[in-house]
């Protein structure tokens, strides 16, 4: 077995976890699973009690539907780059996805700066997200080396 497939092996197994911490992070720290998903939620701007109670409720809802899509798809993900060995769409798309991960990972991060606080089950996820980029990645560019 090669190095890039030992990586790719390592990136599923990652994926696996990613798909675990998801799950913790929803469980354990629902603000900070709020936080990263309610991309749609206008945080910061002024608005009345009604308002902010639906904006709360809608992205507490809009939470847990993407906690449980993201847990599928990294579970699915995780699966796929352990079984596809040399499907490069396997790892292109688990680049792709690991990308928006990565985007919102920095995007919640600096909603938690602007209130000076650190979320360590956010920085545990970008941190694994980042490896699991960078060992798909790796692994794509020795395989296209190789064909």
């Amino acid at each position: 077995m090669e190095f890039h497939e030992k990586l790719r092996i390592v990136a599923g197994i990652l994926c696996l976890i990613a798909s675990l911490l998801r799950v913790f992070l929803f469980f354990f720290d629902l603000p900070g699973a709020v936080v990263y998903s309610a991309i749609f939620v206008p945080w910061g701007e002024a608005m009345h009690i009604v308002e902010a109670a639906v904006w709360v409720l809608f992205a507490f809802l809009f939470a847990i539907a993407a906690s449980g899509f993201a847990v599928l798809v990294y579970f699915v993900l995780g699966i796929m780059v352990i079984a596809g060995r040399r499907l490069n769409v396997v790892v292109i798309g688990c680049n792709i996805i690991t990308g928006i991960s990565i985007a919102l990972s920095i995007r919640a991060m600096v909603l938690y700066a602007a209130i000076g606080e650190i979320n360590i089950f956010l920085t545990i996820l970008m941190i694994v997200y980042i490896v699991i980029f960078s060992f798909c990645l790796f692994s794509y560019i020795r395989i296209r080396k190789e064909g």
